[in-house]
């Protein structure tokens, strides 16, 4: 079957936001975390467009997204992608955020809970976390201190396993080259986008079904920060995976793949 494609920039809430759009029927939304693309989800997007409308696209100051200047907030990113919806014309729709692309998907929800039919978070946070505040802020200081090489091998310490950089360095180097080649000031507004959010009081209005993710060996959102969001939605599923740190797409594809087609199949069954 022939997926349906349609990727454009779309005008929204005083910038352009790039967007990958596949497939037709129940949308599904993908919300990159920080620092990423749309290219995040390029298996997974690849492997539900034959059966959904995928959608996933570059947060401002991210990828081909217009990166104006800060400072940046969760609630705006929020506001980006509502009226992206509009402009996209997508009534309803499962969203899957990861890390801050998770508290934007939260933050959607509860301002705005008439787009959303279903919420997947993962490696993710309801509240800013002092620990995770503080590893953000050292990469800031060490990319203007001694590089964004150096920054982005900071930043790949606290996102990928040790396991995972032992067997396959290739990927962990093409990680910091990609990441060290980002426009510098745009990420900085991105980072600091997160200071002071905290939903957790509002969690309790999300009616729809929820899964909550969360990586076993993830030091950046470790699993009592992830736990924490689930507990204050009600109903919501909790999925542990073991040996995944906080990159969970790309540790553990497979795992990340098998978890959201079972919730899918449950909550989101494809339309006909």
């Amino acid at each position: 079957m022939t997926v349906q494609v349609s990727d454009r920039f779309v005008d929204t809430n005083g910038t352009r936001l790039f967007v990958m759009d596949r497939g037709r029927g129940r949308a599904l939304v993908f919300l990159h975390g920080l620092g990423w693309d749309h290219t995040l989800w390029h298996g997974v997007t690849q492997a539900f467009a034959h059966e959904y409308r995928v959608i996933a696209g570059d947060t401002r100051g991210h990828g081909r997204s217009a990166k104006p200047d800060g400072p940046y907030t969760i609630a705006l990113f929020a506001e980006d992608w509502f009226a992206a919806f509009k402009n996209l014309r997508v009534r309803q729709a499962c969203l899957i955020g990861f890390s801050q692309g998770g508290m934007i998907a939260q933050t959607l929800a509860v301002q705005h809970p008439e787009i959303v039919s279903a919420l997947v978070l993962v490696s993710t946070s309801c509240r800013s976390d002092p620990g995770a505040y503080d590893k953000l802020e050292e990469r800031i200081r060490v990319a203007r201190t001694e590089g964004p090489v150096a920054s982005a091998r900071l930043a790949a310490q606290s996102i990928f396993s040790k396991a995972y950089m032992q067997a396959r360095p290739d990927a962990v180097e093409e990680f910091v080259n990609w990441r060290a080649g980002m426009d510098q000031e745009p990420l900085v507004h991105a980072t600091r986008a997160a200071h002071g959010f905290d939903v957790s009081a509002q969690l309790a209005s999300i009616g729809v079904p929820t899964l909550v993710m969360y990586g076993e060996e993830d030091v950046l959102t470790p699993p009592s920060v992830v736990t924490s969001v689930a507990s204050h939605i009600p109903g919501a599923e909790l999925v542990g995976i073991p040996g995944a740190a906080h990159m969970i797409p790309v540790e553990k594809a497979e795992e990340f793949e098998l978890a959201l087609d079972t919730f899918l199949k449950k909550h989101c069954a494809p339309s006909l």
